[in-house]
């Protein structure tokens, strides 16, 4: 499956709104994901994988890139064939800093020809930097990747906390809206690990 990159030109704020005759479906929270670290020790990355009846559901990956401190957050969600994602929460947070948060920026343009393009908020709320994914348009039902440049990361901040929040709809006659909480946390290397 060829995987397409997503990559952002634009910041949209578009409420996500729901057309035609309401449907019968579930809706399931997925709170207790498996925590996993990535297997090349040269990578930061952590995964949230989540489950249900052993099946995975999807795997949430952030990677924050320390060199040493953090100059990327790049974020990838994986998910069955016949699932499509329909929105994504994410609030990354410095601890131990001056109590500012992070600040980036989203990287352009847009991959692909084709309408609708995903919907995106980027924002500061409290001390958290937030990424909001209203809609994925044409990738909804792929691998996708996300580029975040940190563009000003706070003064003495040690350590890096992620919320990730998924919506993933399951369509069939009655469809299923799974969505999968998780958190990942980051502690920056010390000055003497940044070089090794």
């Amino acid at each position: 499956m060829r995987r397409r990159e997503f990559l952002a030109s634009a910041l949209t704020a578009l409420p996500t709104t729901v057309s035609g005759c309401s449907a019968i479906g579930s809706r399931t929270e997925h709170t207790d994901p498996a925590v996993k670290t990535d297997d090349n020790p040269q990578d930061d990355g952590k995964y949230l994988e989540f489950y249900e009846d052993g099946t995975n559901l999807a795997t949430v990956g952030v990677d924050p890139r320390f060199a040493p401190l953090p100059d990327h957050f790049h974020t990838s969600i994986s998910h069955p064939e016949g699932t499509e994602l329909r929105s994504l929460t994410q609030r990354f947070v410095a601890l131990g800093g001056d109590g500012t948060p992070p600040r980036v920026s989203l990287q352009g343009p847009f991959m692909g020809d084709h309408e609708p393009h995903p919907s995106v908020s980027l924002f500061r709320e409290g001390t958290a930097a937030v990424v909001e994914i209203h809609r994925f348009g044409e990738i909804a039902d792929e691998t996708v990747f996300i580029d975040l440049p940190v563009t000003r990361w706070p003064e003495s901040a040690s350590r890096l906390i992620v919320e990730s929040t998924v919506e993933l709809l399951e369509p069939g006659i009655t469809d299923r809206t799974h969505v999968l909480d998780g958190q990942l946390e980051f502690d920056l290397p010390a000055e003497g690990d940044a070089n090794e």
